[in-house]
């Protein structure tokens, strides 16, 4: 199907590059200031091998985490303002916790197929989410304050439907023709994800909105990392060129960096990046750059998971689980 057709009826806002350059594009040039406080979380009564932050939510009360115990065993663990839980043994992998506490995740089937089942936490209960009429397979991407959920179904011939989940757990399709896959939520219903494998943003009851290109061509390809107060983050890569955008609706992309992979945006707009090449993590702060320190090793030993509206971001040292204070 020629991909004029697929996204046929989607709203297309104009791109950054144009007949007189990329350099059109807005670009945000930050200063650096001083490091995020880097500090461990409490951890939970037990012998641990490693516990691993998988989200935390925008108000900072809740995170999760996987834990694996000296037995080789695996936990969910939930911090509730600071104090950790162990909720028992995972239902799969997790994805997004939201400000109830409530978050969602994905189990895989046993029947050799390994496809993805989504499942919500709430009140001490898992429940798995519907699919479609006819689908074979569901994922859940992440979980909004008022407990909807965006992920995707998938049906027996392979084509993927972006759906959003309501608190009771009906399932509803998202507008527009095509392979489509849903991956945040914004807290007043916007979802974003893909079309064709392009970006789009699907605000409330309306038509998909193609997020335009900022130096886009044949082969680019995009890769969304969250929507927070109307500001979508994501990369864009274009050849051996790798850029950190952001967009807000109505305008064309902003160039936050390059050769960087974005982790988290908040409310307050800042965006949690990590300069790849560099091993160096970052926090962009009202235009200024924050280091999320980790110690000196040429290697990867952090990661960021999580951002909360008050500029706290969560993630990892080596196996242990840490947040960083930038508020």
């Amino acid at each position: 199907m020629a991909l004029a057709s697929v996204v046929a009826g989607v709203t297309a806002l104009p791109s950054a590059a144009s007949a007189t350059g990329v350099a059109q594009a807005a670009t945000r040039t930050a200063e650096v200031g001083p490091p995020c406080v880097r500090e461990d979380l409490r951890l939970p009564a037990g012998a641990w091998q490693r516990i691993t932050v998988s989200h935390a939510d925008p108000s900072g009360r809740f995170q999760i985490a996987y834990g694996t115990d000296t037995s080789w065993r695996d936990h969910v663990i939930r911090w509730d303002k600071g104090v950790p839980t162990n909720l028992g043994s995972p239902a799969g992998m997790l994805e997004e916790v939201n400000e109830q506490g409530d978050f969602v995740g994905n189990t895989f089937s046993k029947d050799g197929l390994y496809r993805s089942i989504a499942w919500r936490y709430s009140a001490g209960q898992v429940t798995t989410l519907p699919g479609l009429p006819g689908s074979v397979q569901t994922s859940a991407s992440a979980i909004a304050a008022d407990g909807t959920v965006a992920g995707w179904v998938r049906s027996a011939d392979g084509q993927s439907t972006a759906v959003t989940w309501a608190a009771d757990n009906t399932v509803r399709a998202l507008p527009g023709s095509g392979d489509s896959r849903a991956i945040d939520v914004d807290a007043d219903g916007t979802v974003i994800g893909y079309l064709a494998e392009k970006p789009v943003r699907w605000a409330p009851n309306a038509q998909p909105e193609l997020l335009p290109g900022y130096a886009a061509g044949p082969d680019t390809v995009w890769e969304l990392t969250g929507i927070s107060a109307g500001v979508v983050v994501g990369q864009e890569h274009t050849g051996s060129s790798q850029f950190v955008l952001s967009w807000v609706p109505g305008a064309a992309p902003t160039l936050l960096t390059e050769g960087a992979v974005a982790h988290a945006v908040n409310a307050r707009g800042s965006v949690a990046y990590e300069q790849t090449y560099e091993n160096q993590q970052w926090l962009r702060q009202d235009g200024i750059d924050r280091a999320l320190p980790f110690g000196p090793s040429p290697y990867s030993i952090a990661d960021i998971t999580g951002l909360t509206d008050g500029d706290i971001a969560y993630g990892n040292h080596y196996s242990t689980p840490v947040r960083w204070i930038c508020g």
